[in-house]
Formats: C-alpha cells, structure tokens, sequence
C-alpha cells in the first residue's frame, strides 16, 4: 500500500519536482543522443513522461529536439559557419532533431 503519490505523479504534480525531472530527462537524453540517434528517441520519451498531459508531453520533446540541436551547433564550433552551404545533410540533421523525439513523445501516450 502506498502512503503518498508515486514518483512519476510527483514528477507530474509538483513543480520543484516537475522542474527537475525534465531538466533531468534533458540532460541525459542530450547525452544519449551524443553517442548515437536512438538518443534522440530517448530524449523525447523521458521529456514528455515528465509531463502532465500528453499535448505537453509533445511540447516537452519538441523542446528536448531544439536543445539537442542547438548543443549540435555548438559543438561544431569554428566548422558551424559552413553548415548552410550543406544543404541536404543539414536537412537531415534538423528533420532529424525533431522528428526523433517526437516519436519518441509517443511513450507519453502509451503511458497515460
């Protein structure tokens, strides 16, 4: 028998809690997906199972793409200026960014 909320409800619930769980989902999805792009599957499903509805849950993954992205960019450093000129791999690259967590947000559905 349970006394309070289970984690993932106080996760959900609570904002100090909610707060650090998807920065935490973040994080380690962000690190998954800088060995290998099932990371980014990754990084949207722990983003959106931190979230309250499952319409956040997509928003949350969408968010944990664009910061998955932007840590990209950074890490091409002096190399980034001549991303333009890399027309379909940079297509790629983004499509990529954001669809993957999105697919990965579906866990959020299953979830529910």
């Amino acid at each position: 028998m349970s006394d309070g909320p289970s984690p993932v409800e106080r996760a959900r619930t609570e904002p100090r809690a909610h707060a650090v769980a998807v920065v935490a989902a973040v994080a380690v999805g962000v690190a998954l997906a800088s060995v290998h792009w099932l990371g980014l599957i990754a990084a949207g499903a722990l983003a959106s199972l931190a979230a309250p509805t499952v319409r956040r849950g997509v928003a949350y993954a969408l968010g944990a793409g664009v910061v998955a992205l932007a840590a990209f960019a950074v890490s091409l450093g002096p190399a980034a200026p001549a991303v333009p000129g890399m027309r379909p791999i940079t297509y790629v690259a983004v499509g990529a960014g954001l669809a993957l967590p999105l697919f990965g947000s579906l866990a959020r559905a299953v979830a529910t």
